[in-house]
């Protein structure tokens, strides 16, 4: 959509200019401009005077981002339509503008009575209290997924972030966010209803609800939610009629305007056998990843958690272990913990020594996570076969050999359910994902050759990842 030229300034409002800015914007990206309305629908116009144009941001990240990535682009359409004086100016919410009703600790407050309104929390939410935005220290690498987290435990199901989808590999902070968020809701709004649930536990409650023929009251008390916060929606593959009780609940918190967060260990199109309708719904929202924390990060976690602990650790032993633990954020605080027992159970001194024994101890598990797409290029390359010829159709003696292993490998190495598995393989239903692991199992006790193989696949691997 184009821009006339002749355009009367005065008869313009703020948020007719910022239309303007915004149609711009969709086409200048229009190859993707899902993501960008979406994180865009949350900033709002503020005022137009006098040339300047005050864009309301929910918090400093939204200002830098919209610095960095649109700010050239916004400025240049209001010169155009308001002359070459016009200008940009942001206000940032202050957490009192997000949030009137914020408290001045993480403590819960006694049970308060709102007109109107439901008075307190019916069940458990299962949120761990320890898990706060404080300790969740803030870089690069999770910048998006914790401001976004922010926004909605300020303004639950009010926000474009609706559902907010999580995703990261194992390790980097999805669960911590995920309580933070609620804990954070829980502290600002006493009077929404709040729950966390792991997909095991989603699971088990739904399948103990049909086995005592009380479906009714799982549906009903799950439909009164204000926050539904699933952790590891992963698991829920596999499990139709699992899916087709959460895809009603999703439905109906969304139609009511709830908060949904979600957390995976991959971004939703990746999720290989879960609906494409629960998919497609994952979309209508933010897809906020968490990185490996960056050099920064690391220093940082490792000074806060040190910090807590009252050590003081020389900066050459902190630069060393931000520089060699490089995965998770779990392995630096394995080191920490680490570094706690050698000098305060077992009396050792602290030097760069200590240091370095206990990194080596940390090597097994600094490798990043590996994924059906690593074993198949792996053993693509090992056999010198297509990958298009492993997940395919062709039943030749050689290729069928290499496929075993590769869905052993999966199965073995990655958190995937058999039905999920079958879908990275061409579409094979469960049995025949189960039959070839049972095969490579049973063969690697009679066949050597078989054996050998398995264990260079691993080799490379563990090395790669």
């Amino acid at each position: 959509m184009g821009l006339s030229a002749e355009v009367n300034p005065a008869s313009l409002s703020a948020e007719e200019l910022w239309q303007r800015c915004l149609e711009v914007i969709q086409n200048n990206f229009g190859s993707n401009p899902a993501p960008i309305r979406t994180f865009l629908s949350a900033v709002h116009p503020l005022s137009l005077n006098e040339g300047v144009l005050t864009l309301r941001v929910p918090s400093q990240f939204f200002y830098e981002y919209i610095e960095e990535h649109f700010s050239r682009l916004i400025v240049r359409t209001l010169r155009r339509l308001l002359g070459p004086q016009a200008r940009l100016e942001y206000h940032v919410m202050t957490a009192a503008e997000a949030a009137p009703m914020r408290l001045p600790s993480q403590e819960l407050p006694p049970p308060t009575v709102f007109p109107g309104l439901r008075t307190g929390q019916p069940f458990p939410t299962n949120l761990n209290p320890k898990y706060t935005f404080e300790n969740f220290i803030e870089g690069e690498c999770n910048r998006l997924a914790r401001s976004a987290g922010m926004t909605v435990a300020q303004r639950p199901g009010q926000t474009a972030f609706n559902p907010l989808f999580i995703y990261g590999e194992v390790g980097q902070g999805k669960t911590h966010l995920a309580h933070a968020i609620g804990n954070y809701a829980r502290l600002l709004h006493p009077e929404k209803v709040l729950l966390y649930l792991t997909s095991e536990r989603f699971t088990q409650e739904y399948t103990e609800a049909v086995r005592n023929k009380k479906v009714s009251d799982f549906l009903q008390r799950l439909q009164s939610i204000d926050l539904l916060i699933v952790d590891d929606i992963q698991f829920l593959v596999g499990k139709p009629a699992t899916q087709d009780m959460f895809f009603h609940i999703f439905n109906h918190l969304h139609q009511k305007s709830r908060q949904i967060v979600i957390t995976a260990d991959t971004p939703p199109s990746e999720l290989r056998g879960m609906e494409e309708r629960i998919i497609s719904r994952f979309a209508w929202g933010l897809a906020a990843p968490l990185y490996p924390p960056d050099y920064e990060t690391r220093l940082a976690i490792l000074r806060f958690k040190l910090r807590q602990e009252g050590i003081d650790i020389p900066e050459d032993i902190l630069v060393y272990l931000a520089e060699n633990v490089q995965s998770h954020v779990r392995d630096l605080e394995g080191v920490v913990i680490q570094l706690l027992a050698e000098t305060s159970i077992r009396r050792r001194e602290l030097s760069l020594n200590l240091a370095r024994e206990i990194v080596s101890r940390f090597k097994p598990m600094r490798h990043r996570a590996i994924t059906v797409e690593n074993i198949l290029k792996v053993v693509s390359n090992y056999f010198k076969i297509h990958v298009d010829e492993l997940t395919g159709k062709s039943r030749r003696k050689e290729v069928a050999y290499a496929r075993h292993l590769a869905v052993y490998l999966a199965r073995k190495h990655t958190r995937h359910a058999l039905k999920a598995l079958g879908e990275y393989f061409g579409g094979r239903d469960h049995s025949t994902i189960l039959h070839s692991c049972q095969w490579v199992q049973e063969m690697l006790h009679l066949n050597q050759e078989l054996n050998r193989h398995v264990q260079d696949l691993e080799r490379i691997l563990l090395r790669a990842s």
